[in-house]
């Protein structure tokens, strides 16, 4: 349940940064939501703002679920979870609303990027170790098996 409560949470976040997109374009229904801002640089940084939420939020959210089935404690889903989210509100913000402000896009990669490892290596590690497990019985099964056969 923990993913569904961040899916919802991002998906609202791709939802306002794609109606500043639209605003951006000159849409007269958005019109106020483009704040003035109607040159192509703004449009050009909104757009990408946009594309790098829709491009890393599957992937991490595919990755949490894994986590999270696979048995990872609440707090660090938690941890993992709100570090992203994070990550994702402030490159979105200083990316799609603001001139240029390397310091917060930066910080927003970093947010992004280090949960995203993380649950990775955990999720990598688990499925390692279950292999490794299931290659051991497998084994035991075998000579056992030969045992029973001499």
């Amino acid at each position: 349940m923990l993913v569904a409560f961040y899916a919802s949470f991002l998906a609202i976040w791709v939802v306002i940064l794609s109606i500043r997109v639209i605003a951006l374009r000159g849409s007269p229904a958005f019109k106020w939501f483009s704040f003035g801002n109607n040159n192509e640089e703004g449009l050009q940084r909104a757009i990408r703002a946009q594309g790098n939420l829709t491009e890393y939020l599957p992937i991490f959210l595919i990755i949490m679920l894994l986590a999270e089935t696979n048995g990872l404690q609440a707090n660090f889903l938690h941890y993992y979870g709100s570090a992203f989210l994070i990550g994702r509100l402030i490159h979105g913000v200083s990316f799609g609303f603001m001139k240029e402000m390397l310091f917060l896009r930066v910080l927003g990669t970093v947010l992004t990027l280090l949960p995203l490892l993380g649950l990775s290596i955990y999720v990598f590690i688990n499925c390692f170790s279950w292999y490794l497990m299931s290659y051991q019985k497998l084994k035991t099964l075998q000579m056992n098996k030969e045992d029973d056969l001499k």
